[in-house]
């Protein structure tokens, strides 16, 4: 029987969707912070990476049931990351997702703290969540650290200092282009599959093999995205674009089209290789990892 990935992505979003309306303040929230977090968190875009979070839990143990905290945990990191990405002091971009921007809507002072409170209250619904649903302390901890590095100065945060950078620079090599996509996106994807896994009961090694095919998925998904926004079918707006509307570096800006098509390929075939010591049939994170490479949106 073939698998349906569009199918098991829309069922997947579902379930994040309605878990993030249980965790967070309501559609008719009375404050203005309040207001900004639900005009960022609803309704999202693809919820990729605790779509991600969910099929590695499932690809461990077969069930997603309690990796949900940590899933939307994720998703609430990733909105902070957008509204403040978003400002005029960083990508100085006006639309999101076919709608104004957090910061054209509420300010830039209600759209910062609305981004800082989806960071904080991020690891508040992790820590309360999961120990409700009785898992350790210390896998809880080892989880939270993983997500915080990944969001941090050693993983996301980092990887935006070196996208401003790349908006400056007037001869990058390629590395340093890839090393900024590994920051800025793949580190939050690689979390994102880690602590699924992990809180499903996966072993070092099984682990190991899942922060390979991360790194490796990520990577390939932010190339691609540069592919899509040269080839027009991408719906964000300015992505390839440094602030003010100047032209940003990317990997397809030095290396072409067609060398970065042939990258997301490799890419995105590494990352199925690191799978194979997986039995579980069909495996929903190598439908995805190739869902990710022929999108066209």
């Amino acid at each position: 029987m073939s698998f349906d990935t569009k199918d098991y992505l829309d069922r997947r979003k579902e379930i994040v969707d309605r878990s993030l309306r249980e965790y967070l303040p309501p559609h008719k929230a009375e404050t203005k912070l309040h207001q900004s977090i639900v005009y960022s968190i609803h309704p999202g875009g693809k919820r990729l990476r605790p779509i991600l979070c969910l099929a590695a839990a499932e690809l461990i143990c077969g069930s997603h049931k309690n990796v949900l905290p940590a899933a939307c945990a994720i998703e609430m990191i990733h909105t902070y990351s957008i509204i403040h990405d978003d400002l005029p002091s960083m990508d100085d971009d006006d639309i999101r997702r076919g709608k104004s921007s957090n910061h054209r809507v509420f300010g830039e002072a209600v759209a910062t703290l609305a981004g800082d409170a989806l960071l904080t209250d991020a690891f508040s619904l992790i820590t309360e969540k999961l120990l409700e649903e009785g898992m350790s302390s210390e896998l809880i901890l080892r989880v939270i650290s993983i997500i915080s590095e990944a969001a941090g100065s050693r993983g996301m945060v980092l990887g935006q200092a070196f996208d401003l950078e790349m908006d400056e620079g007037e001869h990058l090599l390629v590395n340093e282009i890839s090393n900024t996509y590994l920051m800025k996106t793949a580190k939050m994807i690689e979390a994102s599959v880690l602590s699924g896994a992990m809180l499903a009961g996966a072993g070092e090694g099984e682990l190991s093999r899942l922060k390979s095919y991360s790194e490796k998925i990520g990577v390939a998904f932010q190339i691609k995205d540069d592919i899509l926004d040269v080839t027009g079918n991408h719906d964000a707006t300015q992505e390839s674009k440094g602030k003010n509307g100047e032209k940003k570096h990317t990997y397809v800006s030095i290396m072409g089209v067609q060398a970065s098509k042939a990258k997301v390929s490799e890419l995105t075939n590494q990352a199925i290789g690191e799978l194979e010591g997986f039995h579980k049939t069909p495996n929903p994170l190598r439908e995805i990892a190739i869902w990710l490479s022929e999108r066209e949106e």
